[in-house]
């Protein structure tokens, strides 16, 4: 190959791989992940197509219920925030705008997980007796000791009294 050709080819290659990438970037076709610390809580999320990917919110504390909970509606209201101050700050650039439409969607598409925990309430004579009917029940199924059934007919004539009146 001629060193003209060589340098015309390379030139080539050079264009089209700024154009792709330029495309790509404007686009936002390749996934990209992010990970935001926001009032102490560290929020993961990928994005595609210049959209945040729901699923991905906090994906990497689902295994625990209560963390993955608050991480999301931490997540949801740093969606607000970020849709908030940039649409405050209004830039003309491009991939500023992108930016703002996605937080700006995430904000009002995302739908956090609400997990609270909170002490039991107190059962009602029913409610107990229809527990120690039903333990009784799973201890006496199989079972041909005659204590066993005795208790599951004891505990059961008990509930089925109080049920009744």
């Amino acid at each position: 190959m001629d060193p003209i050709s060589a340098i015309f080819a390379a030139y080539i290659e050079a264009v089209s791989l700024d154009i792709h990438s330029t495309m790509t970037e404007t686009m936002g076709t390749e996934l990209k992940a992010m990970v935001i610390e926001y009032e102490g809580e560290t929020i993961p999320f990928q994005y595609q197509m210049w959209r945040v990917r729901d699923k991905s919110v906090c994906a990497s504390s689902s295994h625990d219920t209560i963390a993955y909970s608050r991480c999301t509606m931490k997540a949801q209201s740093m969606f607000q925030e970020l849709c908030s101050e940039l649409s405050r700050n209004r830039k003309n650039h491009w991939k500023y705008v992108k930016t703002q439409n996605m937080y700006c969607n995430a904000a009002v598409s995302f739908s956090p997980t609400v997990a609270t925990i909170s002490a039991p309430s107190e059962q009602t004579t029913a409610q107990a007796a229809r527990q120690r009917c039903n333990v009784a029940i799973a201890n006496a199924v199989g079972s041909s000791d005659p204590a066993r059934l005795a208790e599951r007919n004891t505990a059961c004539t008990e509930y089925e009294k109080i049920k009744a009146d």
